[in-house]
């Protein structure tokens, strides 16, 4: 993380690349009493069209639950990794409820939020699989404060690489169901809506973005309309193996 947090957030606050803008950062704007965020400079807020954008630190392998593997010394600290979990968690939390009460205070049209993880792949959950318990606390805490929102909430994460795009809180949302007879909200004939134990959230929508090792390698074009009651649209770029 070190040296991710050099090469990307070198400066924090201000973003990299050719056109630089100034975003909230929790390096900078982290509450006194939580000293230890300061180091989540990845964690970054702005708003675009009245939207209010949202990065978190959220990896994948369980929300980093499993002991670290490779390496030697501080790279199999146990207590480290526990720590880096605690620490990190928390700071997700209160990053998540600053982003939506900036949402509520702006009167935003919508919140976007990206992450890295894919707290619904289903490969976690076979046996031997990494899990996906340790997302249980964010995608609780997520359900509640888009719920309290009330307006379109997007979840943008990369990880299980597959492009899709699912409604996962939502019980009604028959997005890959193969199987008229199942339970609603499902994904491939499995019911997402219980995995996290949230309650309903008809206003989330999640896309899983296409992955570099995919082909057609894709990117994906995010337009907003904050005069329509969906906000957004979106659309898979190719700039690759494209046929």
């Amino acid at each position: 993380m070190a040296a991710v947090r050099q090469l990307f957030f070198p400066v924090p606050g201000h973003t990299i690349g050719g056109v630089q803008q100034e975003v909230k950062s929790q390096g900078l704007e982290f509450d006194s009493a939580y000293p230890t965020d300061a180091q989540f400079v990845e964690n970054v807020m702005w708003t675009q069209s009245n939207v209010v954008f949202v990065t978190l630190n959220l990896p994948g392998s369980n929300n980093d639950g499993l002991p670290w593997k490779g390496g030697s010394g501080s790279f199999l600290d146990e207590g480290a990794r526990l720590q880096e979990v605690t620490q990190r968690n928390a700071a997700n939390l209160r990053w998540l409820t600053r982003a939506f009460q900036t949402a509520q205070a702006k009167k935003a049209v919508a919140v976007v939020i990206a992450i890295q993880a894919d707290m619904w792949d289903l490969a976690a959950l076979v046996p031997g699989g990494d899990g996906l318990n340790g997302y249980d606390e964010f995608v609780q805490a997520l359900a509640n404060q888009a719920v309290a929102f009330g307006r379109p909430v997007l979840l943008l994460n990369g990880d299980s690489h597959l492009y899709e795009v699912d409604r996962p809180l939502d019980p009604t949302d028959r997005t890959g169901c193969t199987d008229t007879t199942t339970i609603t909200g499902c994904t491939g004939g499995v019911v997402l809506s219980p995995i996290h134990g949230t309650q309903a959230v008809p206003n989330l929508t999640r896309i899983t973005v296409q992955g570099s090792t995919n082909v057609p390698n894709e990117w994906l074009k995010l337009t907003i309309d904050p005069s329509s009651p969906t906000v957004f649209t979106w659309q898979n770029v190719c700039y690759s193996s494209c046929s």
